[in-house]
């Protein structure tokens, strides 16, 4: 089965991904990597912004790409509030860094993400990542 194949037999038509990052570039690879992978893209530039967007309504997104490093609040305070805040739902969320080194992969999956992918990243290997933390059993 091929990579592609392999996110269209989890994804649900019409499912929205939230990405969270300061950059705009940066979200406008994701954009361009997602929505041929048949995924919606709404996008937050910190934490903050997805946050609010979220309380507002928890079901916005079906999965989440969130950077750790921006400002206001960055993706690890996102983790760990968001897994505080009463009306989060499980959303997966998916940590996106420059920073891969041991020690912030760890601290981002004890906060709760579901997964991690070191910056730069293709769309294989995100769309490897989508099928696995979309994949319910």
């Amino acid at each position: 089965m091929s990579w592609s194949n392999e996110v269209a037999t989890v994804l649900v038509p019409g499912t929205r991904a939230l990405v969270i990052d300061d950059s705009t570039a940066t979200r406008r690879i994701f954009r361009s990597h997602l929505e041929p992978l048949g995924l919606d893209v709404i996008e937050a530039g910190d934490g903050r912004i997805a946050l609010d967007l979220l309380e507002g309504n928890p079901h916005a997104a079906g999965l989440i790409f969130c950077d750790i490093s921006m400002p206001r609040m960055d993706g690890f305070e996102f983790c760990a509030r968001l897994h505080q805040a009463s009306w989060y739902d499980r959303t997966p969320v998916v940590m996106v860094s420059t920073q891969s080194d041991a020690k912030s992969v760890v601290r981002a999956l004890k906060l709760g993400a579901d997964d991690y992918i070191p910056k730069p990243f293709d769309r294989e290997f995100l769309a490897r990542v989508i099928a696995r933390v979309l994949h319910h059993d």
